[in-house]
């Protein structure tokens, strides 16, 4: 899942906008890849997991927060991994991702940047799909804007 991160400052970057359609809060609906043989997967949240949320703001910040259903029922956060950064979208018309990890239990920070190959809107503009090209299609990660 971490298709979303902290930006670097180069000439690539294109000026964020109010009205850039990745700025809200989005909740993680499912994954779709593809099974060793070539056949679609489709991975649906649950319902604890689509309390998840990934909140990308206009000044180019961005947080996750995660749940995770719980042995034996209930739903609690994952407060192993704290997840923060910047996104901005650049000259290509791409976002670019950089994430900072910080894993609560080491007490240790992780960076890790990314451009997936599509970021696509439908649904009025509520449902996001993150999209990386592989062999035998597109996987992606699909969220659902909560506003």
């Amino acid at each position: 899942m971490a298709l979303i991160g902290s930006i670097s400052c180069s000439n690539e970057h294109v000026d964020i906008q109010d009205q850039d359609l990745i700025i809200g809060t989005w909740k993680p609906i499912k994954e779709v890849g593809f099974a060793n043989d070539g056949t679609p997967e489709t991975f649906e949240n649950t319902p604890c997991e689509q309390t998840s949320r990934y909140i990308l703001t206009s000044n180019g910040n961005f947080t996750y927060s995660e749940f995770h259903d719980e042995t034996g029922g209930g739903c609690v956060p994952d407060e192993s991994y704290i997840i923060t950064g910047t996104w901005t979208r650049i000259a290509t018309g791409q976002y670019r991702f950089d994430f900072e990890y910080f894993n609560s239990e080491t007490q240790q920070t992780e960076s890790d940047s990314q451009i997936p190959d599509k970021v696509t809107f439908s649904n009025a503009n509520n449902l996001m799909r993150i999209i990386e090209q592989v062999d035998v299609g597109e996987e992606y990660i699909e969220f659902e804007r909560i506003n």
